[in-house]
């Protein structure tokens, strides 16, 4: 009996070990851009007609533009611990950390995501798998009302965001 309880109890510790090398890493997504724009007001107005075109939830995520990053959280928001970051501004990209699948309208900082030409804000429509079912309706529903948007392949951080 204790050496099958012994062989169980290494059987789970092994499976934990393959779960966490899923974890603390890059996973690939596509972002759904509606509108890349140098100005934030531009991002803004686009992002609330698309809410109201597409029928979707506008989340600006509490972000506010910021001269030296682009975007970040409110500095009350970082400096009262309301947030995981202490520091002041931060940006935490769209999708960083739990690297899911969404569905909602957002304006982003492109410096956030690797390989996106930098000092854009980005109207996002969602965050989707690369490719699959899924994804190809996420974007055919963007594009029949906005026919310029597409999806660009992005490493999306999946682990804390320490």
């Amino acid at each position: 009996m204790k050496t099958t309880l012994s062989i169980l109890f290494i059987f789970m510790c092994s499976l934990n070990g393959f779960a966490q090398k899923k974890w603390n890493t890059e996973v690939p997504k596509q972002i759904i851009i509606i509108r890349s724009t140098k100005s934030y007001d531009e991002a803004l107005t686009t992002a609330k007609e698309a809410s109201k075109q597409l029928g979707k939830k506008l989340d600006l995520r509490d972000l506010v533009p910021d001269a030296k990053i682009g975007l970040t959280w409110p500095e009350k928001l970082c400096k009262t611990g309301e947030s995981d970051e202490k520091d002041f501004p931060y940006y935490p990209a769209r999708g960083d950390g739990n690297a899911d699948n969404d569905d909602y309208i957002s304006v982003e900082y492109s410096d956030g995501y690797k390989g996106f030409a930098k000092g854009l804000y980005i109207v996002v429509a969602g965050i989707t798998d690369v490719s699959g079912p899924a994804a190809e309706k996420q974007l055919a529903a963007v594009k029949k009302v906005y026919k310029d948007a597409y999806g660009k392949r992005a490493m999306i951080w999946y682990g804390p965001m320490d």
